[in-house]
């Protein structure tokens, strides 16, 4: 980041502030599946507190974590625009919706056994 400041010739704390605001740039190495719950008002009025218990119990990590196995990260992020279809989350380019806490369950059941879940919702 020091090195984006430097040549787009702006202070480095410009470069943090949206480093740090998008979700999309990762300061640090997040593992296979890189999953990112939204737990704004749509998602949790329909249970994303739910769904985030259910990843944090199955994998054994917490909000910006990462398994010891570097298979999944767990991420806290704002709207992801679906909230239409709330709860959902984005594991890499995948968006999951209408998620129910089973659905959540067979989800990650899928990902260790390296199946693809069907996406959508």
């Amino acid at each position: 980041m020091h090195e984006v400041a430097g040549i787009l010739e702006m202070s480095k704390i410009r470069v943090y502030e949206v480093a740090t605001f998008y979700t999309m740039f990762n300061r640090e190495p997040v593992g296979k599946y890189h999953i990112q719950i939204c737990t704004t008002t749509p998602c949790m009025l329909r249970d994303s507190d739910g769904i985030l218990d259910v990843i944090k119990n199955k994998l054994g990590i917490g909000v910006g974590e990462t398994t010891k196995d570097n298979m999944f990260t767990l991420g806290e992020v704002e709207c992801l625009g679906a909230c239409v279809n709330a709860p959902m989350v984005q594991i890499n380019d995948n968006y999951y919706e209408d998620l129910t806490t089973k659905d959540m369950e067979e989800i990650i059941d899928d990902l260790k056994a390296n199946r693809t879940p069907k996406a959508g919702p």
